[in-house]
């Protein structure tokens, strides 16, 4: 019975202890909280901070001038080439050699047609010039002394333009071929006998320059 009333008192006293505890710790609570708020409202508000000064832009750097761009050097003047130095000139060639004695070509009495041997002796000149194209051949027309000399100067000129006129048939030009008649004044040999005359019936041919 009495160990009942101790463990009863035990508790009691511990129920009186907590709610004296729980009564201070609300005390000061209470008197923190005061102090607390106290402490707040004295307190004085901070003045607003200002927003820092704008940072001032940095001075705008000058763009430099564009460089012109340097002018154009004048083309300089073509420079013709050299002219070329003329060669020597090419040797001429040398002229073949021809026996214009050995072509003379002989007529019938009072007559100027080409005989075969006469045409035969022109085709070889006509040759010998297509080869030697800067040969000129000058012809003479040449008669026995029957007749009179106007008439014998005639029948020259017709023997010597007959045979200017086949040499130019043989592709020979007009200009390379000259003629002349001389008629009974060159004979070759003196008009003795009809054998001499018949050597003076001729046409000669003469290299012209």
């Amino acid at each position: 019975m009495l160990r009942k009333s101790l463990v009863g008192l035990v508790v009691l006293i511990a129920v009186v202890a907590m709610a004296f505890i729980g009564s201070g710790c609300s005390k000061k609570q209470m008197v923190a909280e005061e102090a607390a708020g106290k402490s707040l409202a004295a307190a004085p508000v901070p003045a607003a901070v200002p927003p820092p000064a704008p940072v001032p832009a940095p001075p705008a750097v000058p763009v430099p001038a564009p460089v012109p761009a340097p002018a154009p050097v004048p083309a300089s003047p073509a420079v013709p080439p050299p002219a070329a130095v003329p060669g020597p000139a090419p040797a001429s060639k040398a002229e073949e050699p021809i026996d214009l004695a050995g072509l003379r070509i002989f007529f019938a009495f009072d007559d100027h047609s080409l005989s075969t041997k006469a045409r035969e002796n022109l085709e070889k000149l006509g040759g010998w010039m297509n080869r030697n194209s800067q040969g000129k051949i000058q012809i003479e027309g040449h008669t026995c002394d029957i007749g009179t000399a106007e008439y014998n100067l005639a029948l020259g000129e017709r023997r010597a333009n007959n045979a200017k006129m086949y040499l130019e048939r043989l592709g020979i030009s007009p200009n390379r071929v000259s003629t002349i008649s001389y008629g009974e004044e060159r004979p070759r040999i003196p008009n003795q006998d009809e054998s001499n005359r018949s050597q003076n019936r001729r046409d000669e041919f003469l290299k012209m320059k």
